[in-house]
Protein backbone atom coordinates (compact mmCIF):
# COMPACT_ATOMS: atom_id res chain seq x y z
CA UNK A 1 0.00 0.00 0.00
CA UNK A 2 1.55 3.17 -1.32
CA UNK A 3 1.38 6.08 1.68
CA UNK A 4 1.29 9.61 0.50
CA UNK A 5 3.94 11.85 2.77
CA UNK A 6 3.53 15.23 0.91
CA UNK A 7 0.97 17.97 -0.49
CA UNK A 8 -0.34 16.77 -3.80
CA UNK A 9 1.44 18.40 -6.68
CA UNK A 10 -1.59 19.23 -8.34
CA UNK A 11 -3.99 20.14 -5.88
CA UNK A 12 -1.58 21.59 -3.61
CA UNK A 13 -3.73 19.36 -0.57
CA UNK A 14 -2.01 17.34 2.31
CA UNK A 15 -3.75 14.09 0.95
CA UNK A 16 -2.03 12.09 3.70
CA UNK A 17 -3.74 14.35 6.53
CA UNK A 18 -6.93 14.35 5.00
CA UNK A 19 -7.32 10.11 4.38
CA UNK A 20 -5.69 10.04 8.07
CA UNK A 21 -8.77 12.11 8.79
CA UNK A 22 -11.10 10.12 7.47
CA UNK A 23 -10.01 7.00 8.56
CA UNK A 24 -9.99 7.79 11.83
CA UNK A 25 -13.71 9.49 11.80
CA UNK A 26 -15.06 5.77 10.51
CA UNK A 27 -12.64 4.10 13.04
CA UNK A 28 -14.04 6.12 16.12
CA UNK A 29 -17.52 4.85 16.54
CA UNK A 30 -16.09 1.06 15.98
CA UNK A 31 -13.43 1.39 18.42
CA UNK A 32 -14.75 3.65 21.12
CA UNK A 33 -18.10 1.36 21.34
CA UNK A 34 -15.06 -2.12 21.50
CA UNK A 35 -12.88 0.30 23.97
CA UNK A 36 -16.60 0.76 26.17
CA UNK A 37 -17.04 -2.99 25.78
CA UNK A 38 -13.90 -3.76 27.26
CA UNK A 39 -13.71 -1.64 30.06
CA UNK A 40 -16.75 -2.68 30.92
CA UNK A 41 -16.16 -6.25 30.51
CA UNK A 42 -12.50 -5.79 32.03
CA UNK A 43 -14.19 -4.13 35.13
CA UNK A 44 -17.23 -6.61 35.61
CA UNK A 45 -14.33 -9.57 35.53
CA UNK A 46 -11.83 -7.43 37.89
CA UNK A 47 -14.77 -7.00 40.43
CA UNK A 48 -16.09 -10.68 40.27
CA UNK A 49 -12.11 -11.77 40.51
CA UNK A 50 -12.33 -9.80 44.01
CA UNK A 51 -15.79 -10.81 45.14
CA UNK A 52 -14.33 -14.40 45.03
CA UNK A 53 -11.28 -13.40 46.57
CA UNK A 54 -13.07 -12.15 49.66
CA UNK A 55 -14.76 -15.29 49.50
CA UNK A 56 -11.97 -17.61 49.58
CA UNK A 57 -10.72 -15.55 52.86
CA UNK A 58 -13.59 -15.84 54.58
CA UNK A 59 -14.02 -19.75 53.81
CA UNK A 60 -10.03 -19.64 55.23
CA UNK A 61 -11.39 -18.45 58.23
CA UNK A 62 -13.96 -21.29 58.67
CA UNK A 63 -11.28 -23.69 58.45
CA UNK A 64 -10.48 -23.33 62.25
CA UNK A 65 -14.43 -23.13 63.52
CA UNK A 66 -15.34 -26.06 62.00
CA UNK A 67 -13.19 -28.02 64.03
CA UNK A 68 -15.10 -28.49 67.73
CA UNK A 69 -11.28 -28.72 69.35
CA UNK A 70 -10.97 -24.33 68.22
CA UNK A 71 -13.72 -24.50 71.03
CA UNK A 72 -13.28 -26.79 73.95
CA UNK A 73 -9.47 -25.49 75.10
CA UNK A 74 -8.45 -25.33 78.54
CA UNK A 75 -6.35 -23.45 80.17
CA UNK A 76 -3.42 -25.06 82.47
CA UNK A 77 -1.67 -23.41 85.18
CA UNK A 78 1.39 -25.05 87.42
CA UNK A 79 2.55 -23.91 90.28
CA UNK A 80 5.71 -24.74 89.66
CA UNK A 81 6.90 -25.41 85.98
CA UNK A 82 10.70 -26.00 86.95
CA UNK A 83 9.10 -29.78 88.68
CA UNK A 84 6.20 -30.63 86.08
CA UNK A 85 4.82 -29.42 83.03
CA UNK A 86 0.56 -29.95 82.09
CA UNK A 87 -1.25 -30.04 78.98
CA UNK A 88 -5.34 -30.97 79.16
CA UNK A 89 -7.20 -32.01 76.25
CA UNK A 90 -10.95 -30.96 75.45
CA UNK A 91 -12.59 -34.52 77.64
CA UNK A 92 -10.60 -32.77 80.72
CA UNK A 93 -12.87 -31.44 83.69
CA UNK A 94 -12.50 -28.04 85.61
CA UNK A 95 -10.71 -28.43 88.71
CA UNK A 96 -8.02 -27.92 90.83
CA UNK A 97 -5.03 -30.40 91.86
CA UNK A 98 -2.33 -30.55 94.22
CA UNK A 99 0.63 -32.71 92.62
CA UNK A 100 3.91 -34.06 94.68
CA UNK A 101 6.50 -35.40 92.11
CA UNK A 102 8.15 -38.36 94.75
CA UNK A 103 10.49 -39.52 91.70
CA UNK A 104 11.61 -39.45 88.23
CA UNK A 105 11.40 -42.76 85.96
CA UNK A 106 15.09 -43.78 85.17
CA UNK A 107 16.55 -45.95 82.35
CA UNK A 108 19.16 -48.46 84.11
CA UNK A 109 22.72 -48.52 83.00
CA UNK A 110 25.10 -51.17 83.35
CA UNK A 111 29.60 -51.50 82.83
CA UNK A 112 32.10 -53.74 82.60
CA UNK A 113 35.08 -53.75 84.63
CA UNK A 114 38.04 -51.72 82.94
CA UNK A 115 40.29 -53.46 79.98
CA UNK A 116 43.40 -52.22 78.66
CA UNK A 117 41.65 -50.94 75.36
CA UNK A 118 38.72 -51.60 73.20
CA UNK A 119 40.56 -53.08 70.31
CA UNK A 120 42.27 -56.92 71.86
CA UNK A 121 40.27 -59.82 71.78
CA UNK A 122 37.85 -60.52 74.81
CA UNK A 123 36.50 -63.94 74.28
CA UNK A 124 34.15 -66.18 72.55
CA UNK A 125 30.22 -67.71 72.88
CA UNK A 126 27.08 -66.31 73.43
CA UNK A 127 25.71 -62.93 75.11
CA UNK A 128 22.25 -63.00 76.06
CA UNK A 129 20.40 -59.96 76.95
CA UNK A 130 16.98 -59.50 78.39
CA UNK A 131 15.07 -56.49 78.48
CA UNK A 132 11.72 -56.63 79.54
CA UNK A 133 10.96 -60.03 78.91
CA UNK A 134 12.46 -60.06 75.09
CA UNK A 135 15.70 -62.25 75.06
CA UNK A 136 18.71 -61.30 71.95
CA UNK A 137 21.24 -63.83 71.62
CA UNK A 138 24.30 -61.98 70.22
CA UNK A 139 27.41 -64.65 68.67
CA UNK A 140 30.53 -63.28 69.31
CA UNK A 141 33.13 -65.28 67.42
CA UNK A 142 37.40 -64.68 66.76
CA UNK A 143 38.56 -62.30 65.49
CA UNK A 144 35.58 -59.53 65.97
CA UNK A 145 35.94 -60.02 69.55
CA UNK A 146 37.35 -56.96 71.24
CA UNK A 147 35.06 -54.34 72.71
CA UNK A 148 34.53 -52.41 70.25
CA UNK A 149 32.88 -55.75 67.48
CA UNK A 150 30.50 -56.77 71.21
CA UNK A 151 29.43 -52.91 71.29
CA UNK A 152 28.69 -53.29 67.25
CA UNK A 153 27.53 -56.61 67.76
CA UNK A 154 25.26 -55.72 70.27
CA UNK A 155 23.92 -51.67 68.37
CA UNK A 156 23.09 -53.73 65.47
CA UNK A 157 21.11 -56.81 66.37
CA UNK A 158 18.12 -57.31 64.37
CA UNK A 159 16.22 -58.37 67.81
CA UNK A 160 17.97 -55.79 70.45
CA UNK A 161 15.61 -55.75 73.10
CA UNK A 162 16.31 -52.16 73.97
CA UNK A 163 20.19 -51.43 74.98
CA UNK A 164 22.15 -49.58 73.77
CA UNK A 165 25.91 -50.33 74.19
CA UNK A 166 28.89 -47.84 74.31
CA UNK A 167 32.32 -47.38 75.02
CA UNK A 168 34.07 -45.31 77.72
CA UNK A 169 37.55 -44.96 78.20
CA UNK A 170 39.04 -43.77 81.29
CA UNK A 171 42.50 -44.15 83.11
CA UNK A 172 42.10 -47.47 84.41
CA UNK A 173 41.11 -48.36 80.85
CA UNK A 174 37.65 -49.02 78.38
CA UNK A 175 34.64 -50.14 79.70
CA UNK A 176 31.46 -51.12 78.06
CA UNK A 177 28.54 -49.30 79.35
CA UNK A 178 24.79 -50.51 78.39
CA UNK A 179 21.87 -48.12 78.63
CA UNK A 180 18.45 -49.23 78.06
CA UNK A 181 16.55 -47.28 75.74
CA UNK A 182 13.25 -46.57 77.71
CA UNK A 183 12.34 -45.68 81.22
CA UNK A 184 11.32 -48.00 84.50
CA UNK A 185 11.57 -51.28 86.48
CA UNK A 186 10.06 -53.24 83.67
CA UNK A 187 12.88 -52.20 81.56
CA UNK A 188 15.41 -53.40 83.56
CA UNK A 189 18.37 -55.31 81.77
CA UNK A 190 19.36 -58.76 82.69
CA UNK A 191 23.19 -60.00 80.87
CA UNK A 192 24.12 -63.67 81.12
CA UNK A 193 26.91 -65.65 78.74
CA UNK A 194 27.41 -68.80 77.67
CA UNK A 195 29.57 -71.37 75.27
CA UNK A 196 32.81 -70.14 73.93
CA UNK A 197 35.92 -69.91 75.35
CA UNK A 198 34.82 -68.36 78.80
CA UNK A 199 36.19 -65.36 77.63
CA UNK A 200 32.75 -63.18 78.04
CA UNK A 201 32.40 -63.94 81.55
CA UNK A 202 32.84 -60.21 82.23
CA UNK A 203 29.65 -59.41 80.76
CA UNK A 204 26.98 -60.53 83.25
CA UNK A 205 23.82 -59.23 85.50
CA UNK A 206 20.92 -60.02 87.16
CA UNK A 207 18.64 -57.93 89.64
CA UNK A 208 20.04 -59.00 93.00
CA UNK A 209 22.36 -61.64 91.31
CA UNK A 210 25.56 -62.84 93.71
CA UNK A 211 27.80 -63.86 91.01
CA UNK A 212 27.30 -60.15 89.00
CA UNK A 213 30.51 -59.29 87.07
CA UNK A 214 29.23 -55.87 85.74
CA UNK A 215 28.53 -53.13 87.97
CA UNK A 216 24.88 -50.99 87.75
CA UNK A 217 25.50 -47.65 87.03
CA UNK A 218 22.24 -46.41 87.24
CA UNK A 219 19.09 -47.92 88.45
CA UNK A 220 16.00 -49.10 87.03
CA UNK A 221 12.91 -46.61 88.42
CA UNK A 222 9.48 -45.76 87.68
CA UNK A 223 8.00 -41.94 88.38
CA UNK A 224 5.86 -41.96 91.43
CA UNK A 225 3.74 -38.81 92.16
CA UNK A 226 0.92 -38.27 94.64
CA UNK A 227 -2.00 -36.21 92.64
CA UNK A 228 -4.35 -35.17 95.76
CA UNK A 229 -3.31 -38.23 98.33
CA UNK A 230 -3.55 -40.80 95.45
CA UNK A 231 -0.05 -42.05 94.33
CA UNK A 232 0.31 -43.07 90.82
CA UNK A 233 3.43 -44.58 89.07
CA UNK A 234 4.72 -44.71 85.81
CA UNK A 235 7.57 -46.50 83.22
CA UNK A 236 8.22 -43.21 81.62
CA UNK A 237 7.97 -39.12 83.03
CA UNK A 238 4.72 -38.58 80.93
CA UNK A 239 1.46 -39.42 82.97
CA UNK A 240 -1.13 -39.59 81.46
CA UNK A 241 -3.66 -41.95 82.92
CA UNK A 242 -4.23 -40.11 86.18
CA UNK A 243 -6.35 -37.07 85.32
CA UNK A 244 -8.76 -37.85 82.77
CA UNK A 245 -7.68 -35.72 79.59
CA UNK A 246 -4.29 -34.26 81.07
CA UNK A 247 -0.94 -35.32 80.75
CA UNK A 248 1.90 -34.52 83.28
CA UNK A 249 5.60 -34.19 81.87
CA UNK A 250 7.82 -35.04 85.01
CA UNK A 251 11.10 -32.54 84.96
CA UNK A 252 12.18 -32.85 88.76
CA UNK A 253 11.71 -34.61 91.75
CA UNK A 254 10.55 -32.62 94.85
CA UNK A 255 9.24 -35.07 97.37
CA UNK A 256 7.40 -33.58 100.57
CA UNK A 257 6.05 -30.44 97.98
CA UNK A 258 2.56 -30.11 96.74
CA UNK A 259 2.43 -28.09 93.62
CA UNK A 260 -0.99 -26.19 92.86
CA UNK A 261 -2.30 -28.01 89.48
CA UNK A 262 -5.45 -25.87 87.98
CA UNK A 263 -7.62 -26.81 85.00
CA UNK A 264 -10.09 -24.61 83.45
CA UNK A 265 -12.12 -23.83 80.41
CA UNK A 266 -10.27 -21.18 77.89
CA UNK A 267 -13.12 -18.71 77.69
CA UNK A 268 -10.57 -15.88 76.24
CA UNK A 269 -9.58 -18.36 73.24
CA UNK A 270 -13.41 -19.14 72.72
CA UNK A 271 -14.75 -15.19 72.76
CA UNK A 272 -11.59 -14.75 70.61
CA UNK A 273 -12.73 -17.46 67.98
CA UNK A 274 -15.68 -15.80 67.63
CA UNK A 275 -13.99 -12.49 67.44
CA UNK A 276 -12.25 -13.66 64.48
CA UNK A 277 -15.90 -15.12 62.51
CA UNK A 278 -17.17 -11.99 63.07
CA UNK A 279 -13.75 -9.76 62.10
CA UNK A 280 -13.68 -12.21 59.00
CA UNK A 281 -17.25 -11.83 58.16
CA UNK A 282 -17.78 -7.94 57.90
CA UNK A 283 -14.47 -8.08 55.78
CA UNK A 284 -16.39 -9.89 53.80
CA UNK A 285 -19.87 -7.22 53.91
CA UNK A 286 -17.11 -4.65 53.52
CA UNK A 287 -16.06 -5.56 50.09
CA UNK A 288 -19.36 -6.83 48.80
CA UNK A 289 -20.68 -3.46 49.65
CA UNK A 290 -18.03 -1.75 48.16
CA UNK A 291 -18.70 -3.65 44.66
CA UNK A 292 -22.37 -3.07 45.09
CA UNK A 293 -22.50 0.72 46.06
CA UNK A 294 -23.85 3.62 44.21
CA UNK A 295 -23.25 7.11 44.86
CA UNK A 296 -26.43 9.46 44.18
CA UNK A 297 -24.19 12.87 44.43
CA UNK A 298 -22.17 11.55 41.67
CA UNK A 299 -24.14 8.81 39.95
CA UNK A 300 -21.57 6.57 39.88
CA UNK A 301 -22.47 2.57 40.17
CA UNK A 302 -20.01 -0.07 41.33
CA UNK A 303 -19.62 -2.76 38.73
CA UNK A 304 -21.37 -5.15 40.41
CA UNK A 305 -25.06 -3.02 41.80
CA UNK A 306 -27.65 -4.76 41.88
CA UNK A 307 -26.22 -7.80 40.73
CA UNK A 308 -28.07 -11.07 40.76
CA UNK A 309 -25.45 -13.09 41.83
CA UNK A 310 -23.83 -11.37 44.66
CA UNK A 311 -27.08 -11.14 45.94
CA UNK A 312 -28.43 -14.73 45.97
CA UNK A 313 -24.90 -15.49 48.15
CA UNK A 314 -25.28 -12.64 50.46
CA UNK A 315 -28.43 -13.67 51.08
CA UNK A 316 -27.71 -17.69 50.96
CA UNK A 317 -25.15 -16.60 54.11
CA UNK A 318 -27.72 -14.42 55.65
CA UNK A 319 -29.72 -17.08 56.14
CA UNK A 320 -27.51 -19.24 57.47
CA UNK A 321 -26.16 -16.65 60.31
CA UNK A 322 -29.90 -16.38 60.78
CA UNK A 323 -30.54 -19.48 61.58
CA UNK A 324 -31.34 -21.97 64.71
CA UNK A 325 -29.78 -25.58 65.08
CA UNK A 326 -31.00 -27.60 68.08
CA UNK A 327 -32.83 -26.30 70.95
CA UNK A 328 -29.42 -25.61 73.19
CA UNK A 329 -29.46 -22.30 74.80
CA UNK A 330 -26.29 -21.66 72.22
CA UNK A 331 -28.47 -22.83 68.86
CA UNK A 332 -27.72 -19.65 67.30
CA UNK A 333 -25.75 -16.05 67.03
CA UNK A 334 -28.04 -14.20 68.16
CA UNK A 335 -28.44 -16.39 71.71
CA UNK A 336 -24.93 -16.11 72.26
CA UNK A 337 -25.22 -12.14 71.39
CA UNK A 338 -23.58 -11.77 67.95
CA UNK A 339 -26.31 -10.22 65.79
CA UNK A 340 -26.93 -8.46 62.47
CA UNK A 341 -26.86 -4.76 62.25
CA UNK A 342 -28.75 -2.56 59.48
CA UNK A 343 -25.35 -2.55 57.38
CA UNK A 344 -25.34 -5.94 56.88
CA UNK A 345 -22.16 -6.83 59.51
CA UNK A 346 -22.22 -8.84 62.69
CA UNK A 347 -21.73 -6.98 66.71
CA UNK A 348 -21.23 -8.89 69.22
CA UNK A 349 -22.37 -8.12 72.81
CA UNK A 350 -19.96 -9.00 75.14
CA UNK A 351 -22.22 -9.42 78.48
CA UNK A 352 -24.36 -11.79 76.04
CA UNK A 353 -21.50 -13.44 74.77
CA UNK A 354 -19.70 -14.17 78.34
CA UNK A 355 -23.53 -15.72 79.87
CA UNK A 356 -23.83 -17.92 76.98
CA UNK A 357 -20.23 -19.24 77.76
CA UNK A 358 -20.74 -19.45 81.72
CA UNK A 359 -23.58 -21.40 81.02
CA UNK A 360 -22.77 -23.78 78.69
CA UNK A 361 -18.97 -23.99 77.28
CA UNK A 362 -19.09 -26.83 75.08
CA UNK A 363 -22.41 -25.47 73.33
CA UNK A 364 -20.30 -22.58 71.72
CA UNK A 365 -18.43 -24.84 69.97
CA UNK A 366 -21.21 -27.01 68.80
CA UNK A 367 -23.23 -23.85 67.33
CA UNK A 368 -19.74 -23.29 65.05
CA UNK A 369 -18.28 -26.90 64.80
CA UNK A 370 -19.44 -30.66 63.35
CA UNK A 371 -21.22 -31.68 60.16
CA UNK A 372 -24.09 -29.55 60.93
CA UNK A 373 -22.34 -26.81 62.80
CA UNK A 374 -22.59 -23.03 61.05
CA UNK A 375 -19.26 -22.59 59.79
CA UNK A 376 -19.85 -25.64 58.09
CA UNK A 377 -22.86 -24.72 56.55
CA UNK A 378 -21.48 -21.64 55.66
CA UNK A 379 -18.60 -23.10 53.72
CA UNK A 380 -20.48 -25.32 52.16
CA UNK A 381 -22.62 -22.27 50.52
CA UNK A 382 -19.12 -20.91 49.67
CA UNK A 383 -17.58 -24.19 47.95
CA UNK A 384 -20.25 -24.12 45.79
CA UNK A 385 -20.06 -20.33 45.05
CA UNK A 386 -16.48 -20.63 43.84
CA UNK A 387 -16.73 -24.01 42.51
CA UNK A 388 -15.81 -24.38 38.59
CA UNK A 389 -19.45 -25.00 37.51
CA UNK A 390 -20.56 -22.18 39.40
CA UNK A 391 -22.54 -19.13 38.06
CA UNK A 392 -19.82 -17.00 38.88
CA UNK A 393 -17.35 -19.00 36.41
CA UNK A 394 -19.79 -19.27 33.93
CA UNK A 395 -20.01 -15.22 34.20
CA UNK A 396 -15.81 -15.75 34.02
CA UNK A 397 -15.11 -17.60 31.10
CA UNK A 398 -17.96 -15.76 29.23
CA UNK A 399 -16.25 -12.03 30.39
CA UNK A 400 -12.77 -13.93 29.01
CA UNK A 401 -14.41 -15.34 25.57
CA UNK A 402 -15.81 -11.51 25.02
CA UNK A 403 -12.63 -10.02 25.87
CA UNK A 404 -11.20 -12.55 22.89
CA UNK A 405 -13.81 -11.31 20.42
CA UNK A 406 -13.07 -7.96 21.11
CA UNK A 407 -9.32 -8.24 20.41
CA UNK A 408 -10.57 -10.65 17.00
CA UNK A 409 -12.92 -7.51 15.76
CA UNK A 410 -10.18 -5.24 16.68
CA UNK A 411 -7.70 -7.07 14.42
CA UNK A 412 -10.34 -6.95 11.89
CA UNK A 413 -10.70 -3.37 12.24
CA UNK A 414 -7.49 -2.78 11.38
CA UNK A 415 -7.81 -4.98 8.41
CA UNK A 416 -10.85 -3.11 7.10
CA UNK A 417 -9.39 0.39 7.00
CA UNK A 418 -5.92 -0.75 5.53
CA UNK A 419 -8.02 -1.59 2.48
CA UNK A 420 -10.19 1.58 3.09
CA UNK A 421 -6.93 3.63 3.42
CA UNK A 422 -5.52 2.43 0.29
CA UNK A 423 -8.76 3.31 -1.57
CA UNK A 424 -8.86 6.61 -0.46
CA UNK A 425 -5.72 7.14 -1.11
CA UNK A 426 -5.69 5.76 -4.97
CA UNK A 427 -9.19 8.09 -5.39
CA UNK A 428 -7.22 11.34 -3.93
CA UNK A 429 -3.72 10.43 -6.01
CA UNK A 430 -6.17 10.31 -9.22
CA UNK A 431 -8.02 13.34 -8.37
CA UNK A 432 -4.09 14.97 -7.52
CA UNK A 433 -3.10 13.42 -10.97
CA UNK A 434 -6.37 15.21 -13.33
CA UNK A 435 -5.81 18.42 -11.54
CA UNK A 436 -2.63 18.77 -12.45
CA UNK A 437 -3.13 17.48 -16.01
CA UNK A 438 -5.76 20.50 -15.95
CA UNK A 439 -3.21 22.80 -14.68
CA UNK A 440 -1.04 21.77 -17.81
CA UNK A 441 -3.30 22.36 -20.08
CA UNK A 442 -4.38 25.51 -18.75
CA UNK A 443 -1.12 26.87 -19.09
CA UNK A 444 -0.89 25.89 -22.29
CA UNK A 445 -4.24 27.17 -23.66
CA UNK A 446 -3.32 30.52 -22.24
CA UNK A 447 0.24 30.58 -23.62
CA UNK A 448 -1.53 30.16 -27.05
CA UNK A 449 -4.15 32.41 -26.89
CA UNK A 450 -2.87 36.33 -28.07
CA UNK A 451 -3.45 38.66 -25.02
Amino acid sequence: MATITSSGSGSGLDIAGIVDQLVAAERAPVANRLTSREAKANELLSALGRFKSSLASFQDSLKALKEISTFQGRKVTVGAEKVFTATAGSTSQPGNYLVEVTALATAQRLSTAARPDATSAVGSGIISITVNGTTSNIAIDVPANSLNDIRNAINTAADNPGVRATIVTGNDGAHLVLSATATGVANAISVAVSGGDGGLSPFVYTAGGLSNTMTELTAAADAGVIIDGVTVSSATNKISNAIEGVTLDLLDADPSTEIALGIAYDTDGAKRSVGNFVSAYNKLIDTISELTKYNKDTRDAAPLLGDSTVRAVRDQLRRALSSVAGDSDAASLASIGVTTQTDGKLATSATRLDAAIAADFDAIGELFSGTTGLATRLDTIISSTLSGSSTIAIRESNLKTTLKSITSQRASLDERLALVRERLSKQFNAMDSLLAQLKTTSSFLSAQLPS
